[in-house]
Formats: structure tokens, C-alpha cells, sequence
């Protein structure tokens, strides 16, 4: 298996947390409109990143071990962003709403640190790790 193998279940997991955090961008005052729907997408690709990391393991045929220590590491990782998510949709509900929020934008920020530190953790895990011997019997 070629190293990039070993990589691309990292690389979804990093790329959807990046995509996940960048949709906050879409929901501060430039786009009052999109607020519930950037914050809905994110929440969304919260959920989906154990998912992808365990799918694109399965396909490029990753340790199970290692799949399920990842998918699990990453699932508690995205939980602050998801909350932080839940919070400006379930209580704010508006751009105006929330301009005068400390606590769920501090939480955003330990959620995608938490995504992205977890997800280079994935990345080089994956990497060095040795693959597992197979016997034939």
C-alpha cells in the first residue's frame, strides 16, 4: 500500500473539518441569510467526519484497529463544534441574535482546534503505523 493510501482517510477527516469550521464564515453579518444553513452544513459534516474517515479507511483497506480508534477519536473531537453549532441555531437563531455571543464562538474555536489537531493525530498515525501480518492457515 502506498503511502498516500495510508493518508487519504486522514486527508477526509482534515479536509471536512476545514470545510466544516469554513462555513461559519457564511454565517456572520455579510451573509444574514445563510445563517441557519451554514450552520446546518457544518453541524452536518460534524457528524459525517468519523463516517468518512471510517468509509475511505474501508476502501483503501485500513486496519480495522486503527479505523475504529480513529473514527471514535474524531467523533469526540467534533462534538464542541457540533454543540457550538446547536447553540447559534437552537438559541440565537439569527445573525443579529448573536452578535453579542462569547461562549459558543470559544467553543467553535476548541472544536475545530480539537478536529484539526485529531485529524493530523489520524495522519501520522496512519503513516507510521505497520501494517498487520495475515497469516494463511
Amino acid at each position: 500500500m502506498t503511502a498516500y493510501h495510508r493518508l487519504a482517510p486522514g486527508l477526509a477527516a482534515l479536509m471536512l473539518s476545514f470545510l466544516a469550521a469554513h462555513l461559519w464564515h457564511y454565517s456572520g453579518p455579510g451573509y444574514p441569510s445563510l445563517f441557519a444553513a451554514a450552520h446546518t452544513a457544518s453541524a452536518v459534516l460534524c457528524i459525517t467526519i468519523p463516517g468518512a474517515f471510517v468509509l475511505v479507511g474501508r476502501l483503501t483497506r485500513c486496519r480495522p484497529d486503527l479505523r475504529t480508534l480513529g473514527a471514535v477519536l474524531l467523533a469526540i473531537a467534533a462534538l464542541p463544534l457540533l454543540v457550538a453549532n446547536g447553540i447559534y441555531l437552537i438559541y440565537f437563531g439569527s445573525v443579529e441574535a448573536s452578535y453579542g455571543d462569547i461562549g459558543a464562538f470559544g467553543l467553535m474555536m476548541l472544536g475545530f482546534a480539537a478536529l484539526l489537531v485529531t485529524s493530523v493525530a489520524c495522519i501520522i498515525g496512519l503513516l507510521v503505523a505497520r501494517p498487520t501480518i495475515t497469516s494463511s492457515r
